[in-house]
């Protein structure tokens, strides 16, 4: 029933009143539902018809105050001289109880008496808005006016709650009347809609808006406004629940104080809300919380006991005092622990609780931790850890809590982390020589060596290598793992760690293809998996507290440190599709169980990939995601990964101010110990090579060179230091040294990825003389190829395009060339770009090219330049066949001289040649030619040559 038609009943009973038929109405609903406009529309109404109408309201605070109703009655009427009789009457209203109990009759007929002659002959209306609340003298005048108002136009009005009932003998009384106003359905949510709106918007919103409101007229309108607000042009069909709702909400509530308490009892137990709890909660009886929840369903603010919206169960909340809400929190997490709740349920007030918890609190809250971890609520799981961390433990117990704390902090942010390590180190050193399980040592290992805290690594290597039995399958496992971890992170402890590194046949495709599979299971699964992955040959049994480190999710710790390894591995080798597609499984676990940190490692890993093989616009946008996902602190020696994938693509993609403001990323010193930093070192080093500075680049290559030197573990199949100080040689014209280190790279060739012996080979093309260049650069090509590197392929084949070009192999040279291009297309090098050509090609001239170059000036041959040549070409030039091959040889640093010998023609043609090759071409000197040549070449059709 709308508001509309409860108008029109009320009419009704105004104009039975009027005819004599006077009595009490009671108007009851729920909080906001539309008493307080009804008895608005009654004032209205009254004035319409002359009569008198004096209104008040109860509240909660005033019960106790005496006559407090009728001193608001009078008020309200211009017989403001009849107050002075009210504190009398309060006076002795305050002794009827005690002393005279026929004084109160007394009293009520007298202001019965008062409040007539008000009316002085008219129609008389009392309404009083929210009667529950009103004070008992003044009840009882109010009933007894009621009572005695049949065959008078006498007409008293009171509002109550949807339950309440006023007294247990009005049902008796002559003429009673009753009104209940129920919330709005749907289509009369529509209806108030549209009056404050348009059509349009109304039928689009109305059934989001019910469902939230409930049908409670007040709220409806706080949604429409909150609507208006957010999206007054919208086309949504969800309405928007903001700042005016949730005031609007809390109004309703502060204004009933009894259903207050309860709605706060409701959302303090959130989905374990039931009339049997709350009484509980708030020591009182079942009846009235039930009586209570009945009201609030009936208003539209709760449905079924729960509330309809999130931002409902916030604002009731946020009612509540801090200590209130600490309170009720503590004694709900009793009454759902003993009725076998959730654990999660009673953590999560345990915490809101925050009081030191007892044994049995420590318990609920570490399984509620392993719970909310393997299911990616990290950040609750940190919190009930925090608490029960608190708490007065066994040592055993201490370090079980502490390990799982750091541990989740650390996948979740580092940064938070390394305090709580501290703490785990000094519980670990009071424990020290006890017996320690190795998984607590190896993990200790890898988070202090992560921070870069070599020398509490030592300590914590110490420990475990001191340990006790490390035979039994959890102790291999755990020790594997940690070995991994250790030799990217600190190889030097290789030296003397103990024996578990895994054999070769672990790290092949078939291994690799098992653990994506694995990395998708669940973590119970996945748990069972486990044991397939320490040794193929056999099933290890775990136990849940044999593969315990930090929870049960940490069966998916195992599977990754493992998955880690191989991603390096397979990558080393060329494998570069296997690791990809492992690297996206990683990521995938870590984002199912909401691990920050492995997930911005594997994303990292997954960049490098595509950075080794040409990928650059992929590998740009991996990096820099992992990169944001954890802040720069927290990344420990870890960070010189993403940074050094920023820079090496950036650099080969020729934008060198990017690679720049990576380069000024802090990163620890301790980073250049691992061998990330190696790949930092490598980044930084390409990066110097494109800026011209051959000699800082040499630096960092040979600095590579020397840390590998000392280390137990060969990595240069990740950082091949040789080819990048070989290249940087050629640079600075020491064709020798680079051709010496390009010689040793390529006597361990069988055991290194064929991208690096490709990239060895162009190399050694480059210190050789032209006539044995065109060879190895055909057989680096065809390394470059079945390895996949397609920037390194570009490189290489636009050195042999060169080689095409200096020897008047135009067709060849042009093929080549568009081949060049779109590699470049592929490797995400703009088109556009200003020195694509020299992204690709070795900005280092050859030794013969040198020579030649040297003769040349040598001999006083002056550059020719044609004085006519103008700065622009309005067309595409078009050179002969003839003038193609002058061009090109004198492009190469021929001399005119040598050019003629070269031709077999004479040097004045040749001359002739170049004047209008330089007009043609409008350009001044051959190394603008060069330039304009290599324009040409990459141009298509035949007008190029």
């Amino acid at each position: 029933m709308g508001l509309t038609d409860h108008q029109f009943e009320l009419r009704d009973v105004l104009d039975t009143a009027a005819r004599g038929n006077g009595g009490l109405l009671q108007v009851t609903g729920g909080p906001g539902v539309g008493k307080t406009s009804l008895l608005g529309s009654l004032k209205e109404q009254a004035a319409e018809s002359g009569a008198v109408c004096l209104m008040a309201s109860g509240f909660a605070d005033d019960t106790a105050v005496p006559f407090n109703i009728v001193e608001q009655l009078i008020w309200s009427s211009a017989f403001t001289g009849e107050l002075d009789v009210v504190a009398r009457w309060r006076s002795a209203g305050e002794r009827y109880s005690e002393a005279e109990p026929g004084m109160l009759r007394s009293l009520v007929r007298e202001i019965s008496d008062v409040l007539h002659r008000i009316a002085g002959g008219k129609q008389l209306i009392i309404a009083v808005d929210d009667a529950e609340h009103a004070d008992y003298p003044s009840l009882m005048c109010l009933l007894h006016i009621a009572r005695h108002a049949s065959r008078t136009r006498t007409l008293v009005v009171m509002t109550s709650g949807q339950t309440h009932q006023l007294c247990a003998g009005t049902h008796s009384f002559p003429e009673l009347y009753k009104i209940k106003i129920d919330p709005l359905p749907e289509s009369g949510v529509g209806h108030l809609l549209e009056r404050h709106s348009d059509a349009d918007l109304a039928d689009r919103i109305r059934a989001s808006c019910h469902a939230v409101s409930g049908g409670n007229p007040r709220l409806v309108k706080a949604l429409l406004w909150d609507h208006l607000q957010a999206a007054p042009g919208g086309s949504e069909t969800t309405v928007t629940v903001a700042a005016e709702f949730q005031e609007t909400y809390r109004g309703c509530l502060l204004s009933h104080p009894a259903l207050l308490q309860v709605a706060q009892a409701l959302a303090v137990l959130d989905r374990y809300g039931s009339p049997w709890r709350v009484a509980h909660l708030l020591a009182c009886g079942q009846e009235r919380a039930a009586r209570a929840i009945t009201v609030m369903n009936s208003a539209g603010l709760l449905e079924d006991g729960r509330f309809r919206h999130p931002a409902a169960r916030y604002v009731t909340l946020e009612t509540l005092r801090a200590e209130d809400r600490a309170r009720l929190s503590a004694k709900a997490a009793e009454l759902l622990y003993a009725d076998g709740a959730d654990p999660i349920a009673v953590a999560e007030l345990l915490v809101i609780a925050d009081k030191t918890p007892d044994q049995k609190g420590v318990t609920v809250l570490w399984h509620a931790a392993q719970k909310n971890l393997d299911h990616g609520r990290t950040e609750e799981a940190i919190a009930g850890l925090r608490l029960a961390a608190r708490a007065d433990l066994g040592r055993r117990e201490h370090l079980d809590i502490l390990m799982a704390l750091v541990g989740a902090l650390w996948s979740s942010n580092p940064a938070t982390a390394e305090p709580e390590l501290d703490r785990l180190m000094d519980a670990i050193r009071e424990e020290f020589p006890a017996d320690i399980p190795e998984q607590y040592l190896c993990f200790l290992l890898f988070m202090v060596l992560w921070f870069g805290r070599f020398s509490d690594g030592e300590e914590a290597f110490k420990w475990l290598s001191g340990g006790g039995d490390t035979d039994n399958a959890s102790s291999m496992a755990a020790l594997r793992v940690t070995r991994q971890w250790a030799t990217f992170l600190k190889p030097t402890l290789i030296h003397d760690f103990p024996d578990q590194a895994p054999s070769d046949g672990e790290v092949d495709g078939l291994w690799a293809a098992n653990l994506e599979h694995g990395l998708q299971l669940s973590v119970g699964e996945l748990g069972m998996e486990i044991g397939h992955f320490q040794d193929p040959r056999q099933v290890a049994d775990f136990s849940p507290d044999a593969m315990h480190l930090l929870s049960p999710s940490n069966h998916f710790w195992f599977a990754y440190a493992y998955a880690c390894r191989m991603v390096w591995a397979l990558a080393a080798r060329g494998e570069a599709e296997t690791a990809d597609r492992l690297c996206g499984a990683l990521f995938t676990a870590a984002d199912k169980l909401n691990m920050k940190t492995p997930g911005a490692v594997a994303l990292s890993m997954r960049a490098y990939i595509r950075c080794r093989h040409g990928d650059f616009t992929s590998a740009i946008e991996l990096a820099g995601t992992a990169l944001k996902s954890i802040p720069p602190r927290g990344w420990g020696v870890a960070i010189g990964l993403p940074l050094s994938v920023l820079v090496a693509a950036h650099t080969a993609i020729g934008k060198l101010d990017e690679a720049q403001r990576y380069l000024h990323y802090w990163v620890p010193k301790e980073m250049f110990d691992s061998v990330v930093g190696l790949e930092y070192l490598r980044a930084r080093g390409q990066y110097c090579l494109a800026t011209n500075r051959p000699y800082a680049a040499l630096n960092d290559f040979m600095v590579s060179g020397m840390l590998m030197d000392q280390w137990p573990v060969d990595f240069g199949d990740l950082a091949p230091w040789r080819i990048d100080a070989a290249e940087a040689y050629l640079h600075v014209q020491e064709p020798a040294e680079a051709k010496r280190l390009a010689l040793e790279e390529l006597k361990l060739s069988p055991d290194r990825p064929l991208s690096t012996r490709g990239r060895a080979l162009r190399v050694l093309a480059m210190a050789e003389d032209p006539d044995k260049r065109r060879l190895l650069l055909y057989q680096s090509a065809k390394c470059l190829r079945q390895h996949g590197d397609r920037f390194e392929l570009a490189r290489t084949l636009a050195e042999l395009s060169q080689d095409f070009l200096s020897t008047g192999e135009t067709q060849q040279a042009r093929g080549t060339w568009h081949e060049v291009q779109k590699l470049m297309d592929e490797c995400g090098i703009s088109a556009q770009h200003e020195s694509r050509r020299d992204l690709v090609v070795d900005g280092a001239e050859s030794p013969a090219d040198a020579r030649q170059s040297e003769a040349a000036r040598d001999a006083g041959e002056p550059e020719e330049r044609d004085p006519g040549a103008s700065a622009e070409g309005a067309e595409q030039p078009v050179l002969s066949e003839a003038e193609w091959r002058v061009a090109t040889l004198a492009a190469s640093g021929m001399s005119n001289r040598q050019i003629a010998k070269s031709l077999y023609i004479t040097v004045s043609t040749v001359e002739q040649h170049l004047t209008r090759i330089y007009r043609k071409l409008s350009v001044g000197n051959r190394q603008e030619l060069s330039r304009r040549l290599w324009q040409l070449i990459g141009a298509t059709g035949s007008s190029s040559c």
